[in-house]
């Protein structure tokens, strides 16, 4: 047992959470089941996995609720959702991931502006 643990010790602190980190993320949400209702779902894993999802298809619908992720607490979430919404749009609008709520705030409302002249541009 004693050799098995020290295989483990080459990984650092995280020595015995590699193998368990790794089952776990082969547990996640298959991404053919996945829909755009799974972007505002309560499980953490499941919107990543969704917004992740809506990023490599490049799926336009999404940028609304992805720009509704940038407002999570959680800082996992916003980084995949800026990170989504620059692979669909091809810019950022200056959000920071990990800046303080003040400045998210400035740079989700320009999100919102821009929807906001995207809707009234294919409205007229």
């Amino acid at each position: 047992m004693m050799a098995k643990l020290r295989k483990f010790k080459r990984f650092g602190p995280f020595g015995l959470l590699w193998p368990i980190i790794s089952i776990l993320a082969g547990c996640s949400a298959p991404t053919s089941s996945l829909t755009l209702a799974d972007l505002e779902s309560p499980d953490p894993a499941v919107r990543i996995q969704a917004i992740k999802w809506a990023g490599e298809n490049k799926i336009a619908q999404a940028v609304p609720l992805l720009v509704d992720r940038l407002q999570e607490p959680d800082t996992s979430v916003r980084f995949f959702a800026i990170v989504s919404l620059k692979k669909i749009t091809g810019t950022d609008h200056g959000f920071d991931y990990k800046a303080n709520p003040a400045q998210r705030g400035q740079a989700v409302r320009r999100w919102r502006e821009m929807l906001a002249e995207q809707k009234q541009n294919t409205q007229s």
